[in-house]
């Protein structure tokens, strides 16, 4: 799970990294001061929670969460509010449709309570038992999406390259592939390339390269840079 923490108090922050830690330390924790470098960042990276502080060096917290909000992978990412102002919890509520918030000051179990609250939600979001089912002949193979790093186009066959194995199928083209995946975390980025975003490292925006954890590269299309860049 990769969690987002943008509040320019250290003290704040430092609190809410040691206590993400704490319940779960095998979470990616990354903490940001002001709001930009943040918005850079989960462009070129998969994010699971946004905890956002909504006074910031450079601009409000809001504003950022609506930036986020415009990028479709984040239209229903979860986002904890950190405010120290009662209207502005209204107005996060109506209208960025944020998960939750923390009222300056709060104690280490309003947070602890928040952080399991949020985390446990987004778990269930993303179930692990969803499947991509393919048939070839009179049999039907089933891939949970969790597994599937990419998926690679060549001739008339595809290649799903998985996290323990690859697998070639024939019959389907990536766009009727990523029809019957319909999973936001799933990006066409090139003509011959989609690729799960669970596993994207790093993207290279020079090169128009994708860094996979897996140690696998792939490329990034002129046509779909949009998607990813």
């Amino acid at each position: 799970m990769n969690i987002v923490i943008v509040e320019d108090e250290s003290n704040i922050s430092d609190l809410i990294y040691k206590t993400i830690n704490d319940i779960y330390p095998n979470a990616k924790v990354s903490i940001f001061e002001n709001a930009k470098d943040a918005l850079d960042y989960a462009n070129a990276n998969h994010i699971d929670i946004f905890l956002l502080d909504i006074q910031l060096n450079d601009y409000k917290g809001t504003l950022l969460a609506k930036q986020i909000r415009s990028i479709d992978t984040y239209k229903y990412t979860p986002i904890v509010f950190i405010i120290a102002l009662a209207n502005e919890e209204l107005y996060a509520y109506r209208e960025i449709k944020s998960y939750s918030f923390l009222t300056k000051p709060f104690t280490k179990d309003e947070l602890l309570k928040t952080l399991k609250d949020v985390i446990e939600y987004k778990k269930h979001l993303n179930p692990q038992n969803k499947k991509l089912k393919i048939t070839q002949k009179l049999f039907v193979f089933e891939y949970e999406l969790k597994d599937i790093v990419y998926i690679e186009s060549f001739g008339k066959k595809l290649e799903i390259h998985l996290n323990k194995g690859n697998e070639v199928i024939s019959g389907y083209s990536l766009k009727s592939i990523l029809e019957l995946i319909d999973d936001s975390h799933f990006i066409q980025c090139h003509k011959s390339y989609i690729v799960n975003k669970n596993y994207i490292e790093k993207i290279d925006k020079v090169n128009k390269i994708i860094h996979l954890s897996t140690s696998d590269n792939i490329p990034v299309g002129k046509k779909f840079e949009c998607n990813v860049l």
